[in-house]
C-alpha cells in the first residue's frame, strides 16, 4: 500500500480554497458559527456611530448573507447589494432576499474588476475576509473596492485582531498538510491594516482592536465584564475594525 503521508505546510491554491469553503459552507454543525450571524447587529451599531449607513451599500464577500439580513431589518432605506465568489452562496443569498424592496441582488464575482460601475457605492463592507486573501487577491481586492466606492465613500473592514495563526493550526494525519483551521493566511493589527489601506488611498476614520459584543444590545455588560477582567488578565479585544474613506477628488 502506497503511503502518501508527507508533512508540509499547506499552500493555498484557488482550488484548495474552493474545496475548503465548499465543505465548510455545507457542513451543518457550522451553521450557527458565522461572524455576521452572531454579531452583525453590533457591527452595524458600531459603524453607524462613525459612518451613517445610507445610499448604496455593498456587502463584499457576503457568504450566507447574514449581514444582508441585519441591514434589511435595521436600515430598510439603504439600497443594498451583495456579492460573492462562490456560485452556490451568491445564488442562495440572491434567492433568499430577492423579495425585499431594498435588496438589489447578489452578484457572482468571477474576476476583477467586477461589473460594478466605478464611483458607485457609498459604503462597502469587507467583513472577516481580508485574513483569507492570498497574495493573488489581497491587492486586487482593495484596488477594486477603491474603484467602486464614490469619492468620500466608506470602507469597513473587520478581521481577527493580532491573531497568532500558528496556535490554531490543524494537521491532516492522512496527507500531512498543516494549515489554519479557518483558512486564515495572514494576521492583522492596527499598524498593518492602517498601512495597507493607506497604500490604496483610504483615509482612516476609526481603527481599533475591540470586543465586538461591546456594541450589541447587552454591550454595557460585556464592556463592564472586560474592564473587570483586565485587572487580572488581558482584556478581550479579539476583533479588529477599520473604517476608512476613499480620498475625494
Amino acid at each position: 500500500m502506497k503511503n502518501d503521508y508527507d508533512p508540509h505546510i499547506l499552500e493555498w491554491t484557488d482550488e484548495k480554497v474552493s474545496r475548503f469553503w465548499n465543505f465548510r459552507n455545507n457542513y451543518k454543525p457550522y451553521d450557527d458559527t458565522w461572524f455576521t450571524q452572531q454579531v452583525g447587529d453590533a457591527l452595524l451599531n458600531l459603524v453607524n456611530n462613525h459612518a451613517p449607513l445610507k445610499g448604496k451599500v455593498l456587502d463584499y464577500g457576503t457568504g450566507k448573507g447574514f449581514l444582508v439580513k441585519h441591514i434589511i431589518d435595521n436600515y430598510p432605506a439603504v439600497d443594498l447589494y451583495a456579492c460573492d465568489f462562490t456560485d452556490g452562496l451568491a445564488q442562495e443569498t440572491d434567492e433568499k432576499y430577492k423579495q425585499h424592496k431594498s435588496f438589489r441582488g447578489c452578484t457572482l464575482l468571477t474576476d476583477l474588476p467586477s461589473s460594478y460601475e466605478s464611483d458607485f457605492f457609498d459604503l462597502v463592507f469587507l467583513i472577516e475576509t481580508i485574513e483569507h486573501l492570498t497574495d493573488n487577491y489581497l491587492h486586487s481586492t482593495l484596488r477594486e473596492i477603491y474603484r467602486i466606492l464614490k469619492p468620500g465613500g466608506v470602507i469597513v473592514i473587520t478581521t481577527p485582531n493580532d491573531e497568532k495563526l500558528e496556535k490554531t493550526f490543524v494537521h491532516c494525519a492522512d496527507c500531512g498538510a498543516t494549515f489554519h483551521h479557518m483558512q486564515h493566511v495572514r494576521s492583522w493589527n492596527v499598524p498593518s491594516i492602517s498601512s495597507i489601506t493607506s497604500e490604496f488611498n483610504f483615509i482612516p476614520v476609526w481603527c481599533k482592536g475591540i470586543n465586538m459584543r461591546w456594541y450589541s444590545k447587552k454591550g454595557f455588560l460585556h464592556y463592564a465584564s472586560d474592564q473587570l477582567k483586565k485587572i487580572f488578565a488581558k482584556p478581550n479585544r479579539d476583533n479588529l475594525v477599520y473604517i476608512g474613506k476613499k480620498k475625494g477628488l
